[in-house]
């Protein structure tokens, strides 16, 4: 027996000896490709093996593999798993991206969380980085091409402006086409959106469907925008710090204005203005030749500074932030400042009970340039000062010459009558939530949206405006404005699996909402001089004026999912809103929705497909509302003035007690697939929106005593494609490249009107059944007559004549400002450490009236006060058979309206490109940082389009203008900027 023990003993240590030699360590650590940070917890396995490890609280990991072994499979929750050659090496560190959207990724939606995977909606996700690495002034415009079925355009180039955000079309005519925006629970507007800080955002969901929106009932017609900001990791606990410097400057234009000798002989071939009396050789060389659009326009800077402290332990996540905003713009007294800060904590107090709170809070300050369209306007302005003044005196004191527009200088115009608007922002919740039993839990959230703005506007008593306006001289006027919301939700939730294969989720909850507004206006006229400007000190009292509103809203909703063997899903959701802002007889509405999904991966005949990794079909159905109107138009209201020196009171609003939310129906189908280790995914949407109950101005009798009133009245209608594909052509440690594409496509179509009634909206746009909302209605332009060089329209019956009149104006069929086309496409490349991110984003089909060209080519109507465009000089017509679009140039040419300045507005901008590099861990160790990244970027570098106007991008057309819809008219706007910046950033 002794002997037999010794012999197996032998083969026992014989064996592991064995084992020994045919095995080998591979040490390394596991680091988080966004922020370079080590990853506790990451499992690395032997392919095909059980092999593996965990990595520890430092990243690090040891592996003991067989000598045979090729590859480590490495994974992390919420990350994208990574394959990695062994080959030769014994130490492998390897980098973990966060960007992926994988299959079992948790993502937000309505009131909670759930996987991508068992989605029956149409959503939207766009992650931290792709966000944060877009140097852009707000958040909003950084969301722009990232998700099909969202339009995002810009409402003007100024940094504070806020973006105007689209999903799934134009659902209303009258009640507000914004989507809802929520911000870890508490409702925010799109202008509280755009100010936020872009990296203290976690991930934006949008949802686009009825199954996702239905949840937010009234308020959710034109869809939903979730924002989840960051919080800190359990023993994670990192310091990170961010530097961007740049320079902005404004995209290219396509069109030149003429110099000072291309004018003054263009005047004096008309006979007008100072050309008429100069000769050729004085013209040749006379001695000012001013380019206003070089002096008003410049080189901009912007500096961007952030610092995060996150980390957790136990039952505690943290994440506290701040960012300083500066840009010096690339228009001359147009300068912005933001400071922003946030405060994230999770705290566990028992083990079933958590405690939520998350701050943010923000401040700006903007110098405000005059955008209405006069001579104030320094977009207008750089197109009709005459090249031949110059914008300062020898001595350097403005130049005030009578030739400038209106006889006002720009420069002393933005010096002597500032503006400038300041803004506090703080939006916040609160939240308690307790686990009564394993799957029970009741929580409560407490938030709340304050407001406060302080507008300043100072006309100096020196100023030449103050000297235009007349006595008394100088004048003064400040804005208050306050908004307070709260809002207080009640969730009790349930979730459970049972038999292993039903998993199912309920929520009911009550929410309750209030907002108030408060304005008070102050103006005063008569200053002794520019150097004193309080109120107090002025002459005249010139205003006190103020207003208040109001609404309130109580809801009670739930929603239910259910999910079989993850196979087929179901989603039910209703909701019930009571609203202060509709009539007595309608305050409330019932909103809902279900979704359908089935996974035809988890079915037997594809189970052992292996090269999918996800098919499933999606669809659902539902209703949803819109609110947004005034807080009283239900209500008969009574307006206050005087008769014969007496206070009068007298009703000005007829009430409506039926009036009621406009209603959205929606349908939807839609194809999820990832193939090949979520190597390439594709999703593709079919879209069906019907508005019904539209809330609209409706005619009435004048016997009534009033002329309209707010109705349900109207429909309108939204049908559309979403497609998106991503895929990796390369994918290994050291290199890595996906391309992506995205496309929406929309057709609108408003089908039904009060007695089938137009409605114009401002010059040249139209509401009309049958047709897109804001098609165009206008006279055709016809070109220029060859023989003689007379312009040319045609006429309602499609003759051509040189007579222009307005009553030929007809509807342009398909000619809208709202694009057939919108998406994005780019590249994501990686090789050892260093990055290269290029993203482009298109426009096609949209239609833009270009009011510039209607001033700067009025063929010589204005030729002696203003400049004007070098076509009208090189490109005219001067003699029988000259084939131009340009007419004959006189001083006695009249400008008209017409589709000579309806310009295809498509185009392809080059959005965003980024370069970065990584440093090495090991260089990082000496400097005794945890990671170091290194970058440049640059925002709108080329854009690709026919449009000739400064820029195809165009939101809001300016104040004062009346010009219509947004989108429709260019009309001397702030142009979007083009800007280049250095950055670095350090993790400690």
């Amino acid at each position: 027996m002794r002997k037999l023990l010794l012999l197996l003993t032998l083969i026992v240590f014989a064996g592991s000896q064995l084992l020994w030699a045919q095995t080998k360590t591979i040490t390394g650590t596991i680091t988080g490709k966004d922020d370079g940070m080590p990853i506790p917890g990451a499992s690395i396995v032997v392919k095909g093996t059980t092999i593996g490890t965990v990595s520890s609280g430092n990243g690090t990991y040891s592996i003991s593999v067989p000598e045979n072994s090729t590859v480590l499979v490495v994974s992390f929750i919420g990350m994208e798993s990574l394959e990695v050659l062994i080959t030769n090496r014994s130490k492998i560190d390897v980098e973990l991206s966060g960007t992926s959207v994988g299959l079992d990724e948790v993502i937000a939606v309505g009131y909670g969380v759930t996987k991508k995977s068992s989605l029956t909606g149409s959503i939207g996700t766009v992650n931290s980085k792709e966000i944060s690495d877009v140097p852009v002034a707000n958040a909003g415009q950084a969301l722009q091409g990232k998700t099909t079925g969202v339009q995002v355009v810009a409402s003007s180039g100024r940094p504070g402006a806020a973006a105007i955000v689209k999903v799934r079309g134009v659902g209303s005519i009258n009640a507000g086409t914004n989507p809802l925006f929520v911000i870890d629970g508490v409702y925010m507007s799109a202008s509280d959106f755009s100010s936020l800080n872009s990296n203290d955002i976690e991930s934006i969901t949008v949802l686009k469907d009825a199954s996702a929106t239905a949840i937010y009932g009234s308020r959710a017609a034109n869809g939903v925008v979730i924002v989840t900001t960051r919080r800190g990791d359990v023993g994670k606990n990192t310091i990170t710090a961010k530097a961007q410097w740049g320079i902005t400057n404004k995209t290219q234009d396509r069109f030149e204005m003429m110099n000072a000798s291309e004018k003054l002989t263009y005047e004096k071939q008309l006979g007008v203005g100072l050309g008429k009396t100069l000769t050729d050789k004085e013209i040749a060389e006379y001695p000012v030749n001013t380019d206003w659009a070089d002096e008003v326009f410049s080189t901009g800077t912007t500096q961007i500074y952030d610092v995060a402290i996150s980390g957790g332990s136990g039952g505690t996540r943290y994440m506290v932030s701040g960012q300083y905003y500066n840009q010096k713009t690339m228009v001359y007294g147009s300068d912005y400042e933001k400071f922003t800060g946030r405060f994230n904590l999770e705290q566990k107090i028992l083990e079933n009970l958590k405690f939520d709170v998350k701050v943010g809070t923000g401040s700006t300050k903007e110098s405000v340039l005059r955008t209405s369209r006069n001579a104030l306007n320094p977009f207008n302005y750089i197109y009709s000062a005459n090249p031949y003044v110059a914008p300062f005196n020898e001595d350097g004191s403005y130049n005030l010459d009578p030739k400038m527009p209106n006889s006002l200088n720009i420069f002393e115009q933005i010096d002597n009558n500032p503006q400038d608007n300041s803004i506090n922002r703080t939006i916040g919740a609160v939240s308690l939530e307790w686990e009564i039993v394993k799957g029970l839990k009741v929580k409560t959230t407490e938030g709340i949206n304050y407001l406060n703005l302080y507008s300043y506007y100072y006309v100096k008593p020196e100023s030449g405006l103050s000297q235009l306006l007349g006595s008394p001289y100088g004048y003064r006027t400040d804005t208050y404005q306050k908004a307070l919301t709260f809002v207080t939700t009640n969730q009790l939730s349930y979730e459970t699996t049972f038999a292993d294969k039903h998993d199912v989720k309920v929520m009911v909850a009550t929410e309750a909402n209030k907002y108030d507004y408060r304005e008070t206006v102050a103006a005063g006229s008569g200053f002794a001089t520019g150097k004193i400007d309080a109120l107090s000190t002025a002459s005249t009292p010139e205003a006190a004026s103020g207003g208040e509103t109001a609404w309130r809203m109580l809801s009670y909703f739930g929603m239910g999912n259910y999910v079989y063997d993850n196979k087929y899903f179901l989603d039910l959701s209703v909701r019930r809103d009571g609203s202060s802002r509709f009539g007595e007889n309608a305050k409330y509405g019932t909103f809902w929705a279900a979704g359908i999904g089935w996974s035809l991966k988890n079915e037997n005949f594809l189970t052992d497909v292996e090269f999918v990794d996800q098919l499933k079909l999606r669809a659902s159905t539902g209703v949803s509302g819109n609110n947004s109107i005034g807080d009283y138009a239900a209500q008969g209201v009574f307006s206050y003035g005087s008769y014969a020196n007496n206070s009068t009171a007298y009703p000005s609003r007829l009430p409506n007690p039926d009036l009621t939310w406009e209603k959205n129906y929606q349908t939807s189908v839609g194809l999820d697939a990832t193939v090949y280790d979520e190597r390439i995914s594709l999703t593709a949407d079919y879209y069906m929106k019907k508005t019904t109950d539209m809330l609209l101005s409706r005619p009435l009798s004048m016997t009534s005593g009033f002329g309209s009133r707010i109705e349900n009245v109207g429909e309108m209608e939204n049908n559309g494609i979403e497609l998106s594909l991503s895929g990796y052509v390369i994918k290994n440690n050291d290199l890595s490249l996906k391309l992506y594409a995205n496309t929406s496509y929309n057709v609108n179509k408003v089908t039904k009107l009060y007695n089938g009634e137009d409605i114009n909206v401002g010059w040249n746009n139209l509401i009309s059944e049958g047709l897109p909302i804001y098609n165009y209605k206008m006279v055709r332009w016809a070109g220029v007559n060859p023989a003689n060089g007379e312009a040319l329209y045609l006429d309602k019956d499609d003759k051509i004549t040189n007579v222009y009149d307005e009553s030929n104006s007809v509807v342009l069929d398909d000619y809208t400002p709202l694009p057939k086309y919108y998406g994005s496409f780019g590249l994501n490349m990686e090789y050892k450490g260093f990055e290269l991110n290029a993203d482009f984003y298109y426009s096609y089909g949209n239609y833009i009236y270009n009011h510039n060209s209607f001033f700067t080519l009025s063929d010589g109507n204005s030729a002696a006060t203003k400049n004007l465009d070098r076509r009208l000089l090189t490109d005219q017509w001067r003699k029988p058979g000259d084939i131009t679009n340009i007419p004959f140039q006189s001083a006695s040419n009249s400008s008209y309206m017409s589709t000579r300045y309806l310009e295809d507005a498509s185009y392809v901008r080059l959005r965003n490109l980024t370069i970065a590099y990584k440093l090495p861990s090991n260089f990082l160790k000496k400097l005794k940082l945890e990671s170091m990244r290194v970058f440049a970027t640059g925002n709108n570098l080329l854009t690709f389009t026919g449009f000739t106007g400064l820029d195809p991008e165009i939101g809001d057309a300016p104040a004062g203008s009346g010009t219509g819809s947004q989108g429709s008219v260019l009309d001397f706007s702030y142009p979007a900027s083009r800007t280049i910046m250095f950055g670095i950033e350090l993790g400690l």
